[in-house]
């Protein structure tokens, strides 16, 4: 029986004081920020060439010399093919794997591995750029809160 009355007065007193109101609005504005956010990011891999979740971005966008060589591969002895592959892919701007021939193993991987280098760079760039450009929208829950200070997206 003490329920009812605890649920009865809680429920007026949010009526009250309008506090559904600020949560549902807090909730649209939360919402639609994060709407923006998402929208920004979108555009920003869509210019970069990049999928809805920035892999695949243009490697035409990448300066080949901003690549460093990350060592992601075995070296059987020494690693001057593959150092020598790498440096060649990267001074020939090359961007995909079935451009790397040659007569020794170790050069065509060390070709190889820029592009896949390459790749992970061009991806991290636009992600970054993405991100950059969500943040920019104002996609931040705490940038909305009411005049007592209560997050509109029903966290207090």
């Amino acid at each position: 029986m003490y329920w009812h009355k605890a649920i009865f007065a809680t429920s007026v007193l949010l009526a009250a004081c309008g506090c559904h109101g600020d949560y549902n609005d807090g909730r649209a504005n939360a919402e639609a920020a994060a709407a923006a956010a998402e929208d920004a990011r979108q555009a920003t891999y869509e210019e970069y060439g990049a999928d809805r979740y920035g892999a695949g971005a243009d490697l035409s966008n990448v300066d080949p010399y901003a690549v460093e060589d990350s060592g992601n591969y075995t070296c059987t002895q020494d690693c001057s093919g593959h150092e020598a592959g790498f440096a060649w892919a990267q001074a020939n701007d090359i961007s995909d794997t079935s451009e790397c021939g040659g007569n020794s193993q170790s050069f065509i991987e060390g070709c190889e591995a820029f592009v896949v280098d390459r790749q992970e760079y061009a991806d991290s760039q636009a992600q970054e750029a993405a991100s950059q450009a969500a943040e920019a929208t104002g996609d931040e829950f705490e940038e909305y809160e009411d005049e007592r200070g209560h997050l509109l997206d029903g966290r207090y």
